[in-house]
């Protein structure tokens, strides 16, 4: 009997135990502080489109200020498509541009917020970035991607993003590469209720003689993102000096 109450006994036990474990294990920590301090932050819902027809009257970008080396290689680029070469870009097969070029395409971006990330979404190939702000650093070797890794703080209404790390595919502009030291800055506001302004500078100490900054307007729409899928009805091709040709086998 005693054998019998002492199985019984250490069942409960263990029974409470597990019970505990489960519960504890359950109980996430509490995030609602977090989620509560987003709506301290600047208003970006909504869509945003590039001012690509200059609605707003922004001046002209500056050029850019290039080494020699790539500054050669920039001239060689424009005699080229002069000559009808350098036709076919990596857009043209659906292979996005990557910073900072995605950031000027001529569809919408959406921001979402939430504890430690904010999201930014563009139509553009349907790509997304994440910018965390949770005080992270960058990490000491980032694999390479198209928008290389971003950490954010907020200065204010004004989310400071700094970026390293990019794929080596990725261009300055069109005709102009970037080494490895590449390192994009960008400084978003709300400079009105129809405006959204991104000043970005781009630090390239191999390839630029002195960073590069240019500003460009976004303003807000009443609509959403659509889809896009780049490789629907793709046709275009290229021939042996890359120059585009068309294709409909």
């Amino acid at each position: 009997m005693g054998k019998v109450i002492g199985a019984i006994v250490i069942a409960v036990l263990a029974f409470a135990a597990g019970a505990l474990a489960m519960r504890n294990r359950a109980a996430p920590p509490d995030s609602h502080p977090q989620w509560t301090a987003l709506g301290a932050l600047p208003d970006w819902s909504g869509v945003w489109e590039v001012d690509w027809a200059n609605k707003r009257g922004s001046p002209p970008k500056p050029a850019m200020k290039l080494k020699p080396e790539y500054q050669a290689r920039l001239d060689a680029w424009n005699k080229g498509k002069e000559r009808g070469e350098n036709q076919q870009t990596q857009a043209a097969n659906c292979v996005p541009p990557g910073l900072p070029g995605i950031m000027t395409q001529p569809y919408p971006v959406e921001f979402l917020y939430q504890p430690g990330k904010v999201v930014l979404l563009t139509e553009a190939y349907m790509q997304f970035r994440h910018i965390f702000t949770d005080g992270r650093a960058h990490p000491e070797d980032p694999d390479p991607a198209y928008y290389g890794h971003s950490t954010g703080k907020w200065e204010g209404d004004t989310l400071v993003i700094d970026s390293v790390g990019f794929n080596p595919s990725t261009l300055l502009r069109e005709g102009v590469p970037h080494s490895d030291q590449l390192r994009i800055v960008e400084r978003i506001r709300r400079a009105s209720p129809e405006w959204l302004e991104i000043e970005t500078t781009l630090h390239d100490p191999v390839v630029l003689e002195e960073p590069y900054t240019s500003v460009s307007s976004y303003r807000h729409l009443n609509d959403e993102l659509r889809e896009y899928i780049c490789l629907e009805n793709n046709r275009d091709g290229a021939d042996d000096k890359g120059r585009a040709s068309l294709n409909l086998e």
